[in-house]
């Protein structure tokens, strides 16, 4: 099942929130059993329809699109297919928040948590590796792939909404030997996250309903805990309303070869007011935001003031000079994998939503100078 919010301004930039409707039991072809699924995947989907609610009152500049997807369990076929459908479409997805398993707080071996969530990301790109490899070998950007920056992204708005939740970002596709409806778009080069709870618990988790010595098998609604799933929607509706609002970044271009700084120019964004640049120590796993001023360059061409950075928005150009061993990135709808590249930021009489993190697919990796 499928809902549609179509963007009133760029309705071919989209974001997708999903988890599945269809569960299982041990022998996942037996298709006779009672399987309830509550948490796998009950929870994601309610989620999804709790989003559509609280979203859909409201409109976006970019579309939102709500899945219910079935045949998970069957080898992700609902995944595959929506990710066929957005390739057919040309759509432009700028992120998947694939919701999987998100409603219980207490693990197979009784230990509980209820303060974190979990947030997969793939590391290189799963597709396109081999045209990615040579420029990866030699410029590094391992972990600068577009998926990557989402869970970033989650990271620092969970900070921000002060709910009682915090992300533990987990830098792989997903858990060892599993796997979940985000990959098929990972494989089309769609940037995709898997969202999950901090602990899980394997007794409540694809088992027949039975009771053996005491102990209840079975994925069952008495095992969820509501409040906690209360929380990871919040999450999901704060990301999916930000990046639906989020302006789009300009086309920007890097020099830094044999020189002490890094160039980045772009040509204007319509209504602009201004533009983000965020950079990161390569061995640093968060984004650092560079201050920003309008400043006029000197007859040198360094920052008429001793700042290291400047944000001459007119000329469209910014010069970053070296501080330390540095990658940057562009904040905004789209992500350069690994650049140091700009977003816009457009003028408003709202608060504006926190930037997002998303990618295109179509930005791949250009060579990251490493400042």
């Amino acid at each position: 099942m499928i809902a549609i919010q179509r963007g009133t301004e760029r309705p071919n930039d989209v974001v997708i929130i999903q988890g599945h409707i269809d569960s299982r039991v041990t022998d996942v072809m037996n298709f006779t059993s009672d399987a309830p699924g509550a948490n796998d995947d009950g929870s994601g989907t309610a989620a999804v329809i709790e989003a559509a609610r609280v979203l859909s009152k409201r409109k976006f500049p970019g579309t939102i699109v709500y899945a219910a997807l079935s045949g998970e369990e069957q080898g992700l076929l609902g995944g595959k297919i929506l990710a066929q459908y957005a390739k057919a479409q040309g759509w432009n997805v700028v992120t998947v928040f694939n919701n999987d398993i998100i409603g219980n707080s207490c693990s197979s071996d009784g230990f509980c948590d209820d303060k974190h969530v979990r947030v997969l990301s793939e590391g290189p790109r799963s597709q396109g590796q081999a045209e990615l490899a040579a420029q990866t070998h030699s410029l590094g950007g391992e972990n600068d792939a577009p998926s990557r920056n989402i869970s970033r992204y989650l990271d620092s708005l969970a900070d921000r909404l002060n709910i009682g939740l915090d992300v533990t970002q987990i830098w792989r596709t997903d858990r060892f030997s599993r796997g979940g409806d985000h990959i098929p778009f990972l494989e089309m080069g769609y940037p995709a996250a898997r969202i999950s709870v901090a602990v899980e618990n394997y007794d409540w988790q694809h088992q027949d309903l039975r009771t053996e010595n005491g102990k209840a098998y079975g994925d069952t609604i008495d095992h969820m805990d509501f409040p906690y799933l209360e929380k990871v929607t919040k999450l999901n509706v704060a990301a999916l309303a930000s990046i639906a609002s989020a302006p789009p970044p300009p086309e920007a271009k890097v020099e830094g070869g044999v020189s002490t700084d890094t160039l980045v120019t772009w040509a204007p964004v319509s209504g602009a007011e201004g533009y983000v640049i965020r950079l990161r120590r390569t061995d640093s796993s968060q984004w650092e935001t560079v201050p920003a001023w309008d400043a006029p360059v000197s007859p040198s061409g360094q920052p008429s003031k001793s700042m290291n950075c400047l944000y001459p928005v007119t000329a469209g150009k910014k010069r970053v000079h070296a501080v330390g061993e540095l990658s940057c990135r562009m904040s905004g709808s789209t992500i350069g994998s690994s650049e140091c590249l700009p977003s816009a930021k457009t003028a408003s009489k709202a608060p504006s939503p926190p930037q997002s993190p998303a990618a295109r697919s179509s930005l791949t990796s250009l060579p990251r100078r490493n400042r």
